[in-house]
């Protein structure tokens, strides 16, 4: 098993209508929700279903949590981008290879969890050691509401950093994960995650359509389309 893009993350001022707007344009069914969990990190929370890949949608409980602050700055937007790993000790010692370490490494349920600082990749990121053949965070329950009538699934994530080569090669260091010289993407699984120059993180998701219909639009701040055949 090599390094696979999983879910995206968006932090939206109201979680009611981003979840049904979301759900309304990829015409997905009711997610779930770690209401207990999530509390204790600051906010709510909702988690959607393609089918491999998972689009999490949060709103801060309070303007005073991290969360909070980052909507006050920036507005909604895309908050992070999580990652499945066969084995989290080693991400966390290529990582220190390269002057890195995580802000955040713990257990949820069962499996190891660890995230890291958007200055060291470009956008918060999750990295989570899960084995491919165990099922992913809140499933089954999850991944029996999945739908594929408008996306097949998340085929891309576009990032906004500075340096997008040097941020492609860190990643590609960090996950093990092949990366030309020169290039500003690299690929995680049958995923891509794509750098662009700017400062803003987390920008855009690419889908496969399932069929004539195309996806185009803005949630949570975060450009949705297609990918180009």
């Amino acid at each position: 098993m090599t390094a696979a893009l999983r879910q995206i993350v968006l932090l939206a001022a109201d979680l009611e209508p981003a979840v049904g707007d979301v759900r309304a344009r990829l015409a997905l069914n009711a997610g779930v929700r770690d209401a207990a969990g999530m509390a204790k990190l600051g906010f709510e929370h909702e988690v959607l279903a393609i089918d491999d890949t998972f689009i999490e949608i949060v709103s801060p409980l309070s303007a005073e949590s991290s969360p909070g602050r980052l909507l006050a700055r920036r507005g909604e937007c895309g908050y992070m981008v999580v990652v499945q790993v066969p084995s989290l000790d080693d991400v966390v010692a290529r990582a220190a290879a390269q002057g890195l370490r995580p802000i955040m490494h713990t257990i949820y349920e069962g499996n190891p969890i660890s995230q890291w600082h958007p200055r060291d990749l470009g956008t918060l990121a999750e990295i989570d050691e899960i084995a491919a053949d165990a099922p992913w965070h809140l499933c089954p329950a999850l991944s029996d509401t999945g739908s594929t009538a408008v996306a097949e699934d998340i085929v891309a994530v576009v990032i906004e950093t500075p340096d997008p080569v040097a941020m492609a090669r860190r990643w590609a260091a960090v996950l093990d994960a092949p990366c030309a010289d020169g290039a500003e993407s690299l690929t995680l699984g049958s995923r891509t995650v794509v750098f662009v120059a700017g400062d803003r993180g987390l920008i855009g998701v690419r889908l496969r359509p399932s069929g004539a219909c195309t996806p185009d639009f803005v949630a949570g701040g975060v450009h949705f389309d297609s990918e180009v055949s």
